[in-house]
């Protein structure tokens, strides 16, 4: 189905809002469906690892569960699990966006998402460590930044949200740079800090609006079931301090826990819309693409 979208024009911060709502409209059913399609597997290999270490912590006062050194590996275990599935979800809505906008329609399927994760994992790779070193270098004077914000009267908590979702564009405009060939890993950071720059404030609050408005509808969707649930385990199911050590108990649990997990995906799905169509307004704002389209398009016409 071609796609009715334009990724590359000039956006001010309003318009970065009704720009990630008229495309999320348009591919979300797609979009959700395709990432879940090769997603299944990761998934259900972490909620078999939530449902057996559930199994192997016990919540009674008698219980010495914690004090197990086997717990404790369990749980070092689910954490890399947890870490492997994110960068994987999130790597593959990556590509996701990629394919939706070179192609302009969703004629493509989770094997084509697959196949362009697969040939460019090493390029994850390598640009994770990198981010590693990055997140190292500006550890310090990132933490004295936020130090500083934190003491603007009224207006703190945001601009500490607004910093954050700067350092996260950053981030994922500098790997998209890198994944489409503008610049190398050595370079990407900076060079991407320079296209960005002028317009990084601009760019941060809008990252941060969509982001906030996004979490919050989906916190909202997950709260009521939750609450619901929890009510019923409360009233009908005797629950008390050792309800979490029976098999139903250890079953909520890693429902729970899946819930969590999937709530954050979406929010993964929500961030790399917002954060790519920043990126392709930053991109057509240096290079000009989506101009020499239209030059090409006008010379095109004109022959005929």
């Amino acid at each position: 189905m071609e796609i009715n979208f334009e990724f590359q024009k000039e956006r001010k911060i309003g318009d970065f809002l009704q720009s990630f709502i008229d495309l999320l409209k348009i591919v979300l059913g797609h979009f959700v469906g395709t990432v879940f399609s090769v997603s299944i597997i990761p998934l259900s290999i972490t909620t078999i690892l939530y449902y057996y270490l559930s199994t192997k912590i016990t919540f009674s006062s008698e219980s010495d569960s914690f004090e197990d050194l086997n717990v404790y590996l369990w749980v070092s275990l689910l954490c890399v699990t947890i870490l492997l599935l994110g960068l994987y979800i999130y790597g593959i809505c990556i590509e996701y966006f990629i394919l939706l906008k070179n192609q302009k329609n969703t004629d493509f399927t989770g094997r084509d998402l697959l196949n362009a994760f697969r040939n460019h994992i090493g390029m994850y790779v390598k640009f994770f460590f990198a981010s590693m070193l990055v997140v190292v270098i500006i550890g310090i004077p990132a933490g004295i930044a936020m130090i500083i914000l934190m003491f603007i009267p009224l207006f703190g908590s945001f601009a500490i949200g607004i910093f954050f979702s700067i350092i996260g564009l950053w981030f994922f405009c500098s790997f998209l740079f890198y994944r489409e060939g503008y610049f190398s890993l050595t370079t990407t950071f900076l060079e991407t800090f320079n296209v960005i720059r002028k317009n990084i404030v601009q760019y941060g609050i809008a990252t941060y609006i969509v982001s906030f408005i996004f979490q919050v509808v989906m916190m909202m969707l997950t709260f009521i079931p939750g609450l619901i649930i929890g009510l019923i385990s409360y009233n009908f199911l005797e629950f008390d301090s050792s309800f979490f050590d029976g098999s139903f108990g250890k079953m909520l649990m890693t429902i729970g826990a899946l819930l969590v997990t999937l709530l954050t995906i979406f929010l993964y799905m929500g961030g790399v819309l917002a954060n790519g169509i920043i990126y392709e307004t930053a991109k057509d704002f240096k290079y000009g693409d989506r101009i020499y389209a239209m030059i090409a398009n006008l010379g095109g016409k004109n022959d005929e």
